[in-house]
């Protein structure tokens, strides 16, 4: 399980299980036409940090974590990758119901009608300092705004912007605290 703002349910689990399987899937397109054009065309925002390779691999092991009962800590790395990847399924998703003739899809057990991306990350993400490493310039290290909120070794400028490997490393987590939700109304329903 990703260690998640507030801990993820079933349902959330099996969301992200196919956004990652899907971005998982178009990656490995791009990379098997191996054009380095159609991946940072295709990805503007990870091809300036991953490879087609790094991104593929790192990817199958969020995919692993996700679906066991241990936590694991992601990184600024990781955390943008998962962002990536919700906002483009989560847009894929919405195209599919508006502009099909369903009203839901069904992934796994479950049925999922219009997805709302930014009311997901503000539930299930700490925060957005992830997005600063894109603020990075391999030319001027001093550059990276996030050097005063993380550690000054999370981005090796010898790899360009791309992370070292050891910051793909997942971090198992001994004791999580997770956020609990204000319960609020929706229509008819009562959400957590």
């Amino acid at each position: 399980m990703l260690y998640l703002r507030t801990q993820p349910d079933l349902v959330f689990i099996e969301f992200v299980k196919h956004a990652l399987y899907w971005e998982l899937q178009g990656i490995r397109r791009i990379s098997s036409a191996n054009d380095g054009d159609a991946w940072t065309v295709g990805y503007p925002v990870l091809g300036m940090m991953f490879t087609p390779y790094s991104a593929l691999i790192t990817l199958e092991e969020m995919l692993r974590a996700n679906e066991t009962s241990l936590v694991y800590r992601l990184t600024d790395y990781h955390w943008l990758l998962l962002y990536e990847c919700l906002k483009n399924y989560c847009v894929w998703h919405n195209d599919q119901i508006i502009e099909g003739s369903v009203s839901f899809t069904m992934l796994g057990e479950y049925r999922f009608g219009l997805v709302d991306f930014e009311t997901m990350t503000e539930r299930y993400f700490w925060d957005y300092d992830f997005m600063e490493l894109l603020n990075a310039n391999a030319a001027e290290p001093e550059s990276c705004s996030c050097g005063a909120n993380s550690d000054s070794s999370d981005l090796d400028f010898s790899y360009g912007l791309r992370p070292h490997p050891q910051k793909l490393q997942l971090a198992l987590v001994e004791e999580t605290v997770w956020r609990i939700p204000e319960p609020r109304e929706c229509g008819q329903w009562r959400l957590p």
